[in-house]
């Protein structure tokens, strides 16, 4: 009787990885373009939910509410005062917070800032990864509701480009109105850079 052996050839077995390594490359790939198209969607509709938040205090407080990039080091120290910066990207974070203190000649000279023992902090959102860029159209370093729950700052709309806009893949965008309200866009032709 001949014995007979059962198992694989080495080009059997090299044909194989082969294919695999192949679709896990395919796989690997459409993962991490589908990744960063969920982190600049995710980020732009958590951004929309603090606007509409900002929006609606202003509106039912009688508050001047404020939206506003600040220094994530800053923030992390818990300094008294947290002023807004004109970079809405570059290790900032983004908050929400009630203005009490500042006056009309600082607000008018956009010179507007959270102060820890008479302003109240509403909401703080996660911060921007290192990677990522966000830019506001408005040019403006903040937004600012008014007691109707206007913006008076001027409208734009928020450009958020994952691993920092290289290429126009996953850049998405999110408007802000006249009136304060956020629409988020999706797909976007806007470059960050």
């Amino acid at each position: 009787m001949k014995n007979k052996k059962h198992g694989f050839t080495l080009l059997e077995l090299m044909v194989t990885v082969a294919i695999v390594g192949i679709v896990a490359s395919i796989a690997l790939w459409s993962s991490s373009n589908m990744l960063e198209e969920n982190r600049a969607e995710n980020f732009l509709l958590e951004l929309k939910r603090n606007v509409s938040y900002a929006r609606s205090q202003a509106a039912s407080s009688d508050e001047i509410v404020i939206v506003c990039p600040v220094q994530f080091n800053a923030l992390k120290r818990n300094d008294q005062q947290l002023s807004c910066r004109s970079n809405w990207d570059k290790n900032k974070i983004i908050i929400v917070f009630i203005d009490k203190i500042n006056s009309k000649e600082d607000r008018d000279k956009n010179k507007v800032s959270y102060n820890s023992p008479g302003d109240s902090l509403l909401r703080v959102m996660e911060k921007i990864g290192p990677n990522d860029k966000l830019k506001y159209t408005g040019n403006e370093s903040m937004l600012r509701f008014n007691t109707s729950g206007r913006i008076t700052t001027k409208p734009g709309d928020f450009v958020y480009c994952p691993n920092s806009g290289s290429g126009s893949e996953n850049v998405k965008a999110l408007t802000i109105t006249q009136s304060g309200t956020a629409f988020y866009l999706g797909d976007s032709e806007n470059k960050c850079g």
